[in-house]
């Protein structure tokens, strides 16, 4: 149990300190580049997969796993969360909207008529990649342009994403 505590408090810290990564600097202002997106979510793919591989009870997991994304905050103003999606299309869990933990979301579709989840899903399964989606922001009215990055956490059925809201990505 102390290597499982471990394990996890090291996920959480790796996150809870990512403020700067590569990000570029803009007008004096730090800004998230798309690499760092992809390397938040690669980070968490890998822990959680050590994390479960000591944790064989799949309800353990899942609490473990809904713990880590509602503590998650990073980026340079806090504002990266996760979100999990299994292979079916449910919210496993989410970092700003927690409401949708435990809804099928397979079917869902953006303002533009875009399948969010499915692709998502789609993604994950394939080995991973980004995608460009409408999604509501948290604190803001209406959807919002967003780039996302997905990836399987190796040995599960589950699919581990990330974004940020176009306006402020590099």
């Amino acid at each position: 149990m102390p290597r499982l505590l471990l394990t996890f408090a090291a996920l959480c810290l790796l996150t809870a300190l990512w403020p700067t990564g590569s990000a570029a600097e803009v007008r004096g202002k730090t800004r998230t580049t798309r690499p760092d997106v992809e390397l938040v979510v690669t980070v968490a793919a890998t822990g959680l997969c050590g994390l479960f591989a000591v944790v064989a009870d799949r309800d353990e997991q899942i609490r473990l796993l809904r713990a880590f994304v509602a503590s998650s905050r990073f980026f340079p103003e806090h504002n990266g969360y996760f979100f999990v999606y299994d292979t079916l299309g449910v919210c496993v869990a989410h970092g700003s909207n927690p409401a949708l933990v435990g809804r099928s979301l397979m079917d869902y579709r953006d303002g533009n008529g875009f399948p969010v989840i499915r692709t998502i899903i789609e993604l994950g399964m394939a080995g991973g990649g980004f995608l460009e989606y409408q999604w509501e922001k948290p604190d803001a009215v209406g959807p919002h342009e967003k780039l996302g990055y997905v990836l399987p956490i190796p040995g599960t059925d589950l699919i581990i994403g990330s974004g940020l809201y176009l306006p402020e990505i590099e």
